[in-house]
């Protein structure tokens, strides 16, 4: 029987199963065909020589920002994210009801990577970052949103509501009941941006259902964050998380300060999922991607192991694709990434511009997408056209 591609002497990591060891695997016709030590390489048409390397699953983002030219801040898909290990992406509300039909066409069917989408709550979407969408809640309309979502199933896994002063205004808890709402109707969970907010977070917290997303889970934009100044994690979020509410990481570009996050690490609160929020004004740093995000976590303790499965099983999880979609399996579709851990000195930045020195970091070497190997992206070290590097 010949394959497509082999991928030899690499140590498959696949939290989903629990594996931690080294397998060859076989992939063709886009599928994992076999995974096993000592496969033989003769009828491969392709091989890849992962020696000394993590084989993963392709990793999800749960927390993305791709939709150029229409969500100001958005990101080209493919070279900022597949290029760079994450095999599946979640646009976290670039798009709303008005804009999302050019979502899907655009950057959906355009893309090699899997793309799927958090609806905004507001029609327009996330079209300017800083003027927000919910100062005018003519904007958020539930029925419409669900609608949408309902007609979209393949691609719309849930909602997005933004509730800080700056983007909603007066109107952030209104924004988020409204979100809900769309969400009781279609089924779907919500995944809700904090930080800034003119009331206290606990009156977010109360108000999520099992499977709803907190992300930019360790802001430190108070009020409306789950770390106080004195560095305590509220009662209000261990008692969302009991209930089954998950907290994402969403790095960003004001979401990541190692004083927040570690003080939460200390306070025993993990992340459920960590995530990026890629976008044009990161991209270039402190984010740059996925993998360094995964790094950053490395170096606060955690280890590899749970940083693999906070960006694979766990967002599969979050977005009800569990056994499909961050797991390595024989018969499933063949998303991997291939990833070198370095040892030596790399700068790491938070995002208020504080550097910390790491001694070791993950860094994609290839990526697989539905069965063809894709070629991996230069780190983006400058940024876009159109953003100060100030």
């Amino acid at each position: 029987m010949t394959i497509d591609l082999l991928i030899t002497n690499g140590v498959v990591l696949d939290p989903a199963s629990g594996r931690h060891d080294r397998f060859d695997v076989a992939i063709d016709a886009g599928r994992i065909v076999a995974m096993d030590a000592g496969l033989s390489s003769a009828n491969a048409t392709e091989v890849i020589d992962a020696a000394h390397q993590l084989v993963v699953p392709g990793l999800v983002d749960l927390h993305v920002h791709v939709y150029p030219g229409v969500a100001d801040l958005s990101v080209e898909a493919d070279p900022t994210c597949l290029g760079r290990g994450a095999t599946t992406v979640v646009d976290a509300g670039s798009a709303g009801a008005n804009t999302f039909p050019g979502f899907r066409r655009l950057v959906v069917e355009a893309s090699r990577g899997r793309v799927l989408a958090y609806l905004n709550i507001s029609a327009m979407g996330q079209i300017d970052p800083f003027l927000g969408e919910l100062h005018d809640l003519r904007f958020a309309d539930p029925e419409r949103a669900a609608a949408m979502a309902l007609a979209n199933p393949d691609l719309i896994v849930g909602f997005k509501v933004r509730v800080s002063k700056m983007l909603a205004g007066p109107n952030g808890l209104a924004g988020l009941e409204r979100a809900l709402e769309a969400g009781r109707a279609a089924s779907l969970p919500v995944m809700v941006h904090i930080g800034g907010t003119t009331f206290d977070i606990e009156e977010v917290l109360s108000r999520l259902r099992p499977g709803d997303v907190v992300t930019h889970a360790y802001t430190g934009w108070q009020p409306g964050g789950i770390v106080t100044d004195a560095g305590r994690v509220v009662a209000g979020a261990r008692e969302a998380r009991d209930r089954g509410v998950r907290f994402d990481v969403g790095h960003g570009a004001g979401s990541f300060t190692w004083a927040t996050v570690e003080a939460a690490l200390a306070d025993g609160f993990l992340p459920d999922t960590i995530s990026s929020d890629l976008h044009r004004f990161n991209v270039a740093g402190p984010v740059h991607d996925l993998v360094t995000t995964l790094s950053k976590f490395l170096l606060l303790g955690l280890s590899i192991d749970d940083v693999i499965a906070m960006a694979t099983s766990a967002p599969a999880a979050a977005l009800g694709r569990n056994g499909d979609l961050g797991c390595l399996a024989v018969g499933a579709e063949a998303d991997l990434t291939i990833l070198g851990v370095e040892e030596g000195n790399f700068d790491l930045t938070d995002s208020a511009g504080v550097m910390r020195q790491a001694s070791r970091r993950l860094v994609p070497t290839a990526v697989v997408r539905a069965g063809s190997q894709l070629p991996i992206v230069p780190l983006l070290t400058e940024p876009p056209a159109g953003v100060s590097p100030d």
